[in-house]
Order: structure tokens, then C-alpha cells, then sequence
């Protein structure tokens, strides 16, 4: 394969390796019988608190790598407000049709069970809309970020400062919190990928096994002081209000974590990838990484659609009433699947393949 094929196959492994990882997370959470979820047991679960450790740094460190590229190329007004377009229809239209969606949804069987309809219908459905899929829209306002910073501010560190400690006061509310602990690791990547760029190196890092075990190492060390407390759903990101040396040092432990534990999915993949290589060098990738990089290439698609599978479906399953991994496991594979052939499904329909992002 050629060098620049190297180069994407790697960010959609990542891409594949986290997404299955955060649709386990997600069925300990919502597969695992009512009683677990209502009372929100998932929260002190070891594997749940794992994967939430380093699965959306992880994809939010290859989202900001790839977006360098992109706005790198867009030098004229005309491609800016192009670029602009593209990303505001592929991460914007999901959360807004899915949101429609559902709440026509819920306005229909209100309907048929004549339940009163919600009241003030405009509100409550933008709303909705600013908490679902919380992940796009973290994407979207990193992306507006840089894209400012880049094109208006002339990419000024002591801006990039000066925001990072404003963020400790601005409130979390509407997934605002979600959105300053993501910003870091976009923000890095995008910027390590122009020096590399810069400097003419090679994106491609040969990557030694001493690098493999180091930063698995210190990952594992570090997760055994993991605790539920750092998980940002539980306690946020700002200090108004809080122990001001307690909460920081939960956000600076978090954002650490999340990123040694990207760094090891990293370096491991690309020593497996190097490795492969070295031992065929006709056929260095197989096939199973193939299927696990085209699992990648579909991570939004089934990031949005995995929910739906999960609460109406996984979610109503009656013998399910208990936290068993094996079950989960059996979750992942089935919730994976049949969100790939939706999205496949979807895409091939011009009027829906926005719906996943395409």
C-alpha cells in the first residue's frame, strides 16, 4: 500500500477500535436491566469507567488530527465557507433531523394514548436538539474553534491560554462541560500534525515496542486511582462552586489519562501495523484489519444510530434484568452490526444519507 493509504488506514482502526469500545460502554449502561440503569449503577462499573477513560479523547485526538488537513486546504473565502458548509451539515443535520424525529415520535403516541402534547413546542425541541448526541456537536464547537482561531486570530497561543482558564467558569450546563474537557485533545492534535507537517516528518512514527509497553504501563497505573468521581458526567469541569484543588486536580488527571490512554491505542495499533507489514510486505494489512477499518469509517453512523438500537431495542429485551459482561459482549456484536447495515442502509438514499453524516 502506498504511504498516504498507511496513514488513513491507521486513524479508521483507531476510529473502529473506539467506536465498538464506547458501544460496550454504552450497553453496560442501557443493556444490562432497568434496575442498573435507573439507579445508575453503571458509574462505579470498572470496564464502564475504562472505556470512558480514554474512548472520546481517543476519537476526538483523530478528529483533530484529519480536520488539519481540511482546513489547511481551504486558502480562499470560497473554500472557507465551503469547508464551513461541509461540517456544519455533517455534524449539524444529524442532531437536528434525529431530534425531529423522535419528537415527532413522542407527538404521535401522546396523540394515540391522548396524553397532553408538551408545552412550549419550539423550546422544548431546540432544547433536545443542543443535548442530543453530544458528541457531534463537541466535534462541531472544536472544529469552530480552531476554524476561528486559524482564519481570524492567526492561531494566537495566548488566545488558546486565555480560553482554556476561562473555561473553568463557564457553567457545564447543556453538555458544555463535555465540550471543554474534548477541546484539549483536538486542539493538540490538530497542532501536532502541523508541526509534523512543518517540521517534513513523516506522519507515519516508526514506533518501537518499548513505546507499546511504556504507555500501556503507565496507562494501567494510572486507571488504578481511577475513580467514578473523575468521570465528567459526574463531576463536570468548572470550579465556581467546588473545591477549587480538588476539581482541578480531577480535570488535569482526567484530561491526562484520556490522553496516555490515546497515545497507547496509538502506538500499539501502529507497532501491529509495522509488524504485519515487516512480516508480508505484499500483503501487509489482512483482512481482519480491513473489516475493523471499515468499522471506523462508519463510527458516526453508528455512534448516532447505536443509541436507537440500544433504548429501543436492547433496552426492552424482558430477560435482561441484570449486569452480566458476556451479555453486553453479545450486546456489542448485535447493536455494531445492525447499526452498520442501517447506515448502509441510509446512505444509499440520497434524502437520508444525511442523516449519518454523508
Amino acid at each position: 500500500m502506498s504511504k498516504k493509504d498507511e496513514r488513513q488506514l491507521l486513524p479508521d482502526i483507531i476510529k473502529g477500535v473506539a467506536i465498538i469500545f464506547v458501544v460496550l460502554a454504552h450497553c453496560i449502561q442501557e443493556g444490562s436491566g432497568k434496575l442498573y440503569r435507573d439507579n445508575s449503577l453503571y458509574f462505579d462499573d470498572r470496564l464502564y469507567q475504562f472505556v470512558c477513560s480514554f474512548s472520546m479523547p481517543l476519537f476526538m485526538i483523530v478528529s483533530g488530527y484529519l480536520n488539519w488537513s481540511s482546513i489547511q486546504k481551504a486558502v480562499g473565502k470560497k473554500e472557507r465557507r465551503g469547508l464551513l458548509k461541509r461540517r456544519a451539515i455533517s455534524l449539524l443535520v444529524p442532531i437536528f433531523a434525529w431530534t425531529a424525529i423522535d419528537y415527532i415520535r413522542i407527538l404521535i403516541i401522546n396523540q394515540i394514548n391522548r396524553a397532553p402534547q408538551p408545552e412550549a413546542f419550539i423550546f422544548v425541541y431546540f432544547h433536545n436538539a443542543l443535548i442530543n448526541l453530544w458528541f457531534l456537536w463537541a466535534v462541531w464547537w472544536c472544529f469552530l474553534v480552531v476554524y476561528i482561531m486559524h482564519y481570524f486570530l492567526k492561531d494566537r497561543i495566548i488566545l488558546y491560554g486565555i480560553g482554556f482558564l476561562v473555561m473553568f467558569v463557564i457553567p457545564d450546563g447543556l453538555g458544555l462541560g463535555n465540550y471543554k474537557y474534548m477541546l484539549p485533545y483536538f486542539v493538540g492534535a490538530y497542532y501536532i500534525h502541523g508541526f509534523w507537517e512543518h517540521k517534513k516528518q513523516e506522519t507515519k512514527v516508526a514506533v518501537q515496542f518499548w513505546m507499546v509497553i511504556a504507555t500501556g504501563a503507565i496507562f494501567a497505573l494510572m486507571f488504578a486511582f481511577f475513580d467514578k468521581e473523575f468521570l465528567i458526567h459526574i463531576s463536570g469541569y468548572k470550579l465556581i462552586g467546588k473545591n477549587i484543588a480538588r476539581q482541578l486536580w480531577i480535570d488535569f488527571y482526567r484530561e491526562s489519562i484520556g490522553l496516555v490512554g490515546s497515545i497507547f491505542f496509538i502506538v500499539m495499533w501502529q507497532y501491529i501495523l509495522d509488524c504485519t507489514k515487516r512480516i508480508s510486505p505484499n500483503k501487509a494489512f489482512t483482512p481482519s484489519f480491513h473489516w475493523l477499518a471499515k468499522i471506523g469509517s462508519y463510527s458516526m453512523g453508528i455512534y448516532i444510530v447505536s443509541g436507537y438500537l440500544l433504548i429501543f431495542g436492547v433496552q426492552r429485551v424482558p430477560f435482561i434484568d441484570k449486569q452480566s459482561y458476556i451479555v453486553n459482549g453479545v450486546e456489542t456484536v448485535i447493536v455494531v452490526i445492525g447499526s452498520i447495515l442501517i447506515v448502509m442502509l441510509l446512505e444509499k438514499i440520497p434524502i437520508m444519507k444525511k442523516l449519518v453524516g454523508k
